[in-house]
């Protein structure tokens, strides 16, 4: 892990509605296989770091959930396909969108070195993604994929640009993996200054209590287990890291607001 003695900053309190609840609302039912990040921690990140009429970006969008909140929030968005299952309930999210009312650009580039990167309508102003792991999931290949995709966005963005990655608990063999360490670690490869550490809460507050929702018999899966195999609860929050580029960096080529 870098050197850095960042400490979660603040926690937020989006968990009042369960994620599936929150996707019935606003996005297709496909929506639900991904876990990268609910709709509740999605517009708390977007309207936090951006102001309407910015970009946001998010390098590899599944599902296109991010893109959809953005541009519902007032927001352009910019993807890369990167995944031809999710292709279906991308495009089905971004027309939902637009029937409620969106109207900012959403562009879907096939890669970086797609022409369309020409029609942007600026420089990026926030990288969102969340990070996408199963129970069989090898963490070194999840974070090879996290480095290629922000490295792919990287010289996009605007000098003071935010970059948000989120990760929710992940234990193998019964074990919590340090995942937070371990992107920083992926960040700090690409040059990348933590500049914060959040706390989302995907589960609701009663009292002074938070109450993860319990998982039941057919949902049990090896990251849901303890180390006996026996069954714990649905992860409560999600660990939402905040990077910015060095300010050496931003001060050398600050561009002018609106020019690309």
């Amino acid at each position: 892990m870098p050197k850095t003695s960042l400490r979660p900053g603040s926690v937020w309190n989006t968990g009042h509605t369960s994620p599936r609840l929150q996707i019935a609302d606003r996005h297709v039912g496909a929506t639900r296989a991904d876990t990268a990040l609910p709709p509740a921690v999605t517009q708390h990140i977007i309207t936090t770091y951006t102001a309407p009429g910015d970009t946001v970006c998010d390098p590899n969008p599944g599902p296109g959930l991010v893109l959809a909140e953005a541009v519902r929030a007032g927001r352009n968005a910019l993807g890369l396909i990167t995944q031809l299952r999710w292709e279906s309930a991308l495009a089905a999210n971004l027309d939902l969108a637009r029937m409620a009312g969106a109207v900012e650009t959403a562009i879907l580039l096939d890669s970086v070195d797609d022409p369309r990167a020409a029609t942007l309508p600026g420089a990026i102003d926030l990288v969102l993604t969340g990070l996408r792991h199963t129970p069989t999931s090898d963490p070194s290949h999840v974070l090879v994929e996290l480095y290629e995709d922000l490295v792919a966005v990287a010289d996009w963005l605007w000098p003071s640009a935010h970059i948000v990655v989120t990760c929710r608990p992940w234990r193998r063999h019964g074990q919590l993996l340090d995942l937070p360490g371990k992107i920083y670690d992926t960040a700090d490869a690409i040059g990348l200054i933590p500049a914060d550490h959040c706390i989302a809460l995907t589960a609701p507050v009663r009292g002074n209590r938070i109450r993860p929702r319990v998982i039941t018999g057919a949902g049990n899966t090896p990251e849901n287990t303890d180390l006996h195999g026996q069954p714990t609860a649905f992860a409560a929050h999600l660990d939402v890291l905040v990077f910015q580029l060095p300010t050496t960096v931003q001060r050398a080529h600050a561009p002018e607001r609106g020019v690309v």
